[in-house]
């Protein structure tokens, strides 16, 4: 009994240990790659978005346009001559299956050499065999890429060696994965692990193809995988492309330039993990959208229809939706419509998208068609008559007359305001400079009499003090004659003791 309940509290913990890690896998919050995006495959839903519109180097992630092409453009059992250019045009550190000039390779070996063994020499065989050369190859996969809806996209080569004008961004590379594995057989060759090639007409031996995409090889498991690739050069950093289905739902990570190798497998795990825990598809059916319905549409010349909701013509289609919510919570938005030359249908695009802390989320657009029927006549503006038009120029004339009297008198208005404005101001200036003046000769006035009047009390001082002098003199003369006598009777009164 104990034994049984450590063995059920250990799993307990196991349990509750492993809970957070699956938790932290579906966590997109530190995705380290500089752009990443996830989109639904068949609803073209952008599920997660990281700088997904930034141009990009892509590396070898190229090839899945190179091998959509081939297949589109070849069959499986057509034989292709390698020549000196393709062999010998290229790095000799890129990746190859070595092949010589004049060595002939059917496309089904080709491919599974360009998708396991990312080889260069082939990829310049497939451009030429197909194109004639790189140049003009690179021309037709841009021109398929815009095809495709990737408007950012523009290679010049089929291999994915760095070069200025060949780029392309992680949204437009999941449109091209999108639409490369609706092709037959195109998954079978980019998630092959093993391909063994045989002779050609130049080598006796077995070339044998190991692939070194993690995802493929088992290093690192993702359920439910379709395809992958990989790609690196040192200007590109690590990119990766990876298509996994899980209930129903197809999912395409594209991650671009990572740091380092095991950050793009993580960081696709991460995505690959958050999609498929948080999205669903739904179906949305002819009698849902008859029932959400405008009951008016306008066309691209801005004509208003009326339209039965009978009238609408759709097809059933997917929408990418969190789980959370059902069609209940979905909006649609029919855009404007454009007739046939006989105005008996017009089609325009549904855009069905619901709402999360505010923001307008797009989950699918879808075609739509009305039938119009005798509708476009019966809602065409009727031509108005000419004194209906004369009337209404002049009555738009007369307005146009009181407006422009209105504005005159305003600005009349305003400016006579501002005319007293600045009379009241200069009047005020006046008044103020008179004060001024004043004041100022008040105190001049105040000055002078103070000055007047210390000379007036200095002039007295001196007087006084003259007077005050000539008094001292004198009583001084008047002491000096006592003194003088004095000494004369002192001098007779002992002359005259002498004599005695």
């Amino acid at each position: 009994m104990k034994r049984l309940t450590a063995l059920f509290l250990t799993l307990i913990t196991a349990a509750g240990l492993l809970a957070p890690l699956k938790a932290a896998a579906a966590d997109v919050t530190y995705i380290k790659s500089e752009t990443a995006v996830l989109m639904e495959a068949d609803t073209g839903a952008v599920l997660y978005d990281k700088n997904m519109n930034r141009k990009m180097y892509p590396a070898s992630i190229t090839k899945i346009m190179t091998g959509l092409l081939a297949l589109e453009n070849c069959s499986l059992d057509d034989v292709m001559t390698a020549s000196y250019n393709s062999v010998h045009s290229l790095p000799y550190n890129s990746s190859h299956i070595a092949l010589d000039t004049g060595e002939q390779i059917s496309v089904k070996d080709a491919m599974y050499a360009l998708a396991i063994e990312s080889a260069n020499d082939v990829s310049n065989v497939f451009a030429e065999h197909i194109a004639g050369s790189n140049a003009a190859f690179g021309e037709m996969m841009t021109q398929r890429a815009k095809e495709i809806g990737a408007y950012n996209t523009n290679f010049t080569n089929p291999h994915g060696l760095p070069a200025n004008d060949h780029y392309t961004t992680a949204y437009d590379m999941a449109l091209i994965t999108a639409q490369a594995i609706k092709h037959e057989g195109f998954a079978t060759f980019f998630s092959t692990n093993r391909y063994d090639m045989g002779p050609t007409n130049i080598r006796s031996e077995t070339r044998s193809f190991w692939n070194a995409n993690n995802f493929i090889n088992g290093y690192d498991r993702v359920e439910g995988l379709v395809m992958s690739k990989t790609g690196w050069t040192e200007e590109a950093g690590h990119t990766l492309v990876t298509v996994a289905e899980r209930d129903g739902v197809t999912l395409v990570a594209v991650v671009m330039s990572s740091e380092h190798k095991q950050e793009k497998f993580e960081d696709t795990m991460a995505l690959l993990d958050y999609g498929f825990g948080k999205f669903y598809n739904l179906q949305i059916n002819t009698d849902i959208i008859r029932a959400k319905a405008a009951s008016k549409v306008t066309t691209a010349e801005d004509i208003t229809l009326s339209i039965p909701s009978e009238n609408y013509l759709i097809e059933n289609f997917d929408v990418t939706i969190p789980k959370n919510l059902t069609e209940h919570d979905l909006k649609y938005n029919f855009g404007k419509v454009t007739a046939n030359s006989d105005k008996t249908i017009a089609t325009g695009q549904l855009e069905i998208y619901y709402t999360e802390d505010g923001a307008h989320i797009t989950c699918g657009t879808h075609d739509f068609s009305v039938m119009l029927g005798e509708t476009m006549i019966s809602t065409q503006p009727k031509e108005m008559p000419f004194l209906l038009k004369a009337g209404l120029a002049l009555l738009y004339a007369a307005l146009g007359l009181l407006v422009l009297r209105f504005a005159y008198l305003v600005m009349r208005q305003m400016i006579i305001i501002e005319n007293r404005r600045r009379i009241r101001k200069r009047r005020r200036e006046q008044i103020m400079a008179k004060m001024q003046s004043s004041q100022q000769r008040h105190s001049n006035t105040a000055v002078m009499y103070t000055a007047h009047s210390a000379s007036q009390s200095s002039r007295k001082t001196s007087t006084v003090n003259r007077k005050q002098h000539t008094a001292s003199v004198q009583d001084r003369t008047q002491k000096t004659k006592y003194t003088g006598a004095g000494r004369k009777k002192s001098l007779a009164k002992r002359t005259f003791q002498g004599k005695k």
